[in-house]
């Protein structure tokens, strides 16, 4: 192969690169991890449900980065449905740590799809974000999802009631947003894409601020693959020649 040739390549990895960083959200799997400007930090979070405890008061927030081994929160996107899934690290904040009574691991889960009157994750007009649009009276969206414990603070098994969660819009006209807003700036300082949104739990009405607020990254990155087999065949070609 010619030099002009392995230019050509060389550009071809150039452009998929570029159209893969322009593709903010593609269908696939995401790590989700702790926003750096949660309202009740510190601790960091990336779920907050208040009064899920105490109902008299308090945050209570759960940790995405507890560390590798047990907090593991991800987000499945396919193209019409978001599905967030894993378990997380928390309980009720005492300020900058969490009640030894309340804490442990939870399992979460909670998805966003279309319904008879929702046409479920869509991309906002204009901009490149996903959001879920509100679609009920009440400011209540159609989707649903649970949090339940299944460790103690200790890493004893402790299996807990299911806890229903329904998303919730407010006055925001939208209950879960995905991208990092209309200026491609990030959202609330984070420069990259963050996910937030708004939910009820224990079919109560909306306590306080209890939210989704994470960092968003995929597993693997858009388009790796692709560059990669684009890179070994421009290897194998550099191999070639030089034989």
């Amino acid at each position: 192969m010619s030099a002009r040739s392995i230019a050509s390549c060389i550009a071809v990895v150039l452009v998929v690169s570029n159209v893969a960083g322009a593709a903010v959200i593609a269908p696939g799997t995401y790590r989700l991890n702790n926003h750096p400007d949660g309202g009740a930090r510190p601790p960091l979070y990336g779920l907050r449900l208040d009064e899920l405890f105490n109902v008299t008061g308090g945050h209570d927030v759960f940790t995405f980065d507890f560390d590798d081994s047990r907090s593991d929160m991800r987000l499945d996107y396919d193209g019409t449905s978001i599905h967030i899934y894993g378990d997380v690290f928390g309980g009720w904040d005492t300020g900058t740590t969490y009640d030894s009574t309340y804490s442990g691991l939870w399992a979460v889960a909670f998805t966003y799809e279309p319904h008879a009157d929702q046409a479920g994750p869509a991309q906002i007009a204009g901009d490149d974000d996903l959001f879920v649009d509100e679609a009920t009276t009440g400011n209540l969206g159609y989707n649903t999802g649970t949090i339940q414990q299944i460790e103690d603070g200790s890493g004893n098994v402790s299996v807990g009631s299911l806890i229903g969660l329904q998303d919730y819009a407010g006055d925001f006209g939208y209950t879960f947003r995905l991208g990092d807003e209309d200026d491609d700036a990030g959202h609330r300082g984070f420069d990259g894409i963050s996910g937030w949104g708004w939910m009820n739990h224990g079919g109560r009405g909306h306590v306080g601020a209890s939210d989704w607020l994470f960092t968003v990254n995929q597993v693997p990155l858009p388009g790796g693959f692709v560059l990669a087999a684009l890179g070994m065949g421009i290897a194998g070609v550099i191999r070639r020649r030089r034989k």
